[in-house]
């Protein structure tokens, strides 16, 4: 079954889902398993693809779209319809019973159609099974059925564009290469298993697959969703490929128009001792345990064993110490000026603020400074490189995306259904 990576978690979701209903909250553990799925494999297989690539497409263009019949919206943004309102396609649209509560959705439902390809329950309500079976013991029936919506408006897009691209590469290849690629597939996945037993400490597939079955999966819906995400992935490599000619004009120009990225600010390490007013019975108890430390700092004591016997500010356990403090980042302006006007080693006067005393050590200092062209060379030309694949990946998908025919359960609202379209950011 397709599985939609942990990865691409919509978390704002899911804190929302939480919210309305507590027990919701347990769709969203960890699978252990699962986690693990896409570790390893990317490289033997992208190895491999070099003999298969496509010259000749063989599979005809998508089939025309089939339009959805209108229906009025609820109070809960699903259909109104009765339970045997199908598309032509055969994707269910999100309905009601007949008393008027959400249906709940079976695994063997379509939920979409991709190109003619289906989607079904399923595929993304597997990695929660162990979850949702609890939920579904919990939940009043139309809250569970409502669970199982909000779980697939947060993870089908995911599905929707992983399938799109699995099946744009199909498309380019002929029949014997197709052939070709499920068994390159089906070896890579073995290495994936073999490395899995290992980190598992597990004796054998069997074995595995008996521990997955337990948290509602398997090595057969693993190895689905192992084969769709390596033909996306594939895809938009290939199809992402970007040769760009970089010279020396083009990377100084880029590092002037950027300079900022390439400036570093100073930067001071710094002590305080500070001691309070409210906490040394009021200014004139404060001056007197200030003498106290000023004298033995006159002694030459080290700032740190002073600062952790008199101080009474937030660093005072630590010897008084700041982290490096970058230039302008300071609220109060005035210390700020000081520290970086002060040398290496230098310990400040008394100083006195609203409610207490300080004195300042600086320990160490960093100019400000701009990274020169040459070290960051190369840096650049990865960026802009990168850039440049970005916006070409965008494009590949929103081709696709343009020319695509699909159909989910939630097309009868307008809404929900340009959610259902709304990805293009694969691999986020």
């Amino acid at each position: 079954m397709h599985m939609a990576p942990l990865s691409n978690w919509k978390m704002n979701r899911a804190v929302a889902l939480r919210g309305k209903y507590p027990c919701a909250g347990l769709l969203f553990g960890l699978m252990f398993f699962c986690s693990m799925l896409m570790l390893n494999g990317c490289q033997q297989v992208k190895e491999q693809f070099g003999r298969v690539r496509p010259n000749n497409p063989v599979v005809g263009p998508a089939p025309p779209r089939l339009s959805v019949a209108e229906n009025t919206q609820d109070t809960l943004g699903y259909a109104q319809i009765s339970k045997d309102a199908t598309v032509a396609s055969g994707v269910l649209l999100a309905s009601h019973d007949a008393s008027g509560e959400l249906k709940q959705i079976p695994d063997a439902q379509v939920i979409a159609m991709v190109n003619g390809e289906p989607i079904l329950a399923g595929d993304i309500f597997g990695p929660y099974t162990k979850q949702m079976e609890l939920m579904k013991k919990q939940l009043p029936a139309d809250q569970f059925a409502l669970a199982q919506r909000e779980l697939l408006k947060r993870d089908l897009p995911d599905t929707i564009e992983r399938t799109l691209l699995a099946h744009a590469l199909k498309t380019t290849l002929k029949q014997e290469q197709v052939d070709q690629l499920d068994t390159i597939l089906d070896n890579a996945f073995k290495e994936h298993i073999a490395r899995l037993l290992v980190k598992t400490k597990t004796a054998s597939a069997r074995e595995l697959d008996l521990k997955l079955q337990k948290d509602g999966t398997s090595l057969e819906q693993l190895r689905k969703t192992f084969g769709v995400q390596q033909l996306a992935m594939q895809y938009l490599s290939s199809e992402s490929e970007v040769h760009v000619q970089l010279g020396r004009v083009d990377l100084l120009k880029f590092y002037n128009e950027n300079i900022e990225k390439f400036t570093h600010p100073a930067q001071v390490e710094w002590q305080e001792i500070r001691v309070s007013f409210d906490q040394n019975n009021g200014r004139s108890g404060a001056i007197e345990k200030l003498n106290r430390a000023v004298t033995e700092l006159q002694q030459d004591k080290d700032f740190a064993e002073v600062a952790r016997e008199f101080s009474d500010g937030a660093t005072a356990s630590n010897g008084g110490m700041w982290e490096w403090t970058r230039q302008g980042s300071l609220a109060d302006k005035k210390i700020e000026q000081l520290l970086f006007s002060m040398k290496k080693g230098q310990i400040s006067t008394v100083l006195e603020s609203p409610g207490y005393f300080q004195i300042l050590k600086v320990t160490d200092l960093k100019e400000a400074k701009v990274t020169p062209f040459e070290q960051v060379q190369q840096n650049i030309k990865g960026e802009i490189v990168k850039k440049k694949r970005t916006e070409k990946t965008g494009q590949v998908v929103a081709k696709l995306k343009a020319t695509a025919d699909i159909e989910t359960i939630f097309d009868n609202d307008p809404e929900l259904k340009k959610v259902m379209r709304d990805f293009g950011k694969f691999n986020k």
